[in-house]
């Protein structure tokens, strides 16, 4: 079955925008799979910086992938919460409650968080991303040899991605 690694920031307006696409066209091509493959457009810095980071929303979505969970779902929430709703989605608080509100064990999740426990493995997610596959903006879509990246100021275009998922199909 061809995949399409999907790598976003749930902070990023390109990505929610597409996101919306991208699940439009998963409907009229079921036979690609989508990787999510959650990455920080902008990692922590030692300075103050004013936009929402990324690195708790990510090991969240670590936390529920490794629970074996709707990771389809908590993106969903995570992008309704920032983009919608307006919530601080670099929150502890926040996170848990829309982890709370997909079945998650609100303590759990919040511990996870609090300690660490995926921080290594939302690390190593961002080498992938950066060091294995060239992902230098987002959305970036990969299928096999075939990569659609996001353009400054633009994201991408529904025929973008709707030319993506036909190439991967077509292998």
């Amino acid at each position: 079955m061809p995949a399409i690694e999907v790598f976003f920031d749930h902070t990023c307006p390109y990505c929610y925008r597409a996101h919306g696409e991208i699940m439009e066209l998963a409907e009229e091509f079921p036979e690609i799979q989508l990787q999510w493959m959650p990455v920080e457009a902008h990692p922590r810095l030692e300075e103050p910086w004013h936009k929402p980071y990324e690195d708790l929303a990510v090991q969240g979505a670590l936390f529920v992938k490794a629970a074996g969970g709707d990771e389809l779902a908590y993106h969903e929430r995570i992008y309704r919460a920032h983009f919608v709703e307006r919530r601080a989605v670099d929150s502890i608080d926040v996170l848990t409650d829309c982890a709370g509100e997909l079945g998650y064990d609100p303590q759990e999740f919040r511990a996870a968080l609090k300690e660490g426990r995926y921080a290594a493995r939302q690390r190593e997610a961002n080498e992938y991303a950066y060091c294995r596959q060239g992902v230098w903006a987002v959305p970036t879509f990969v299928c096999g040899d075939k990569r659609l990246d996001a353009a400054e100021g633009i994201g991408v275009t529904r025929a973008q991605v709707r030319k993506l998922f036909e190439a991967c199909r077509e292998g």
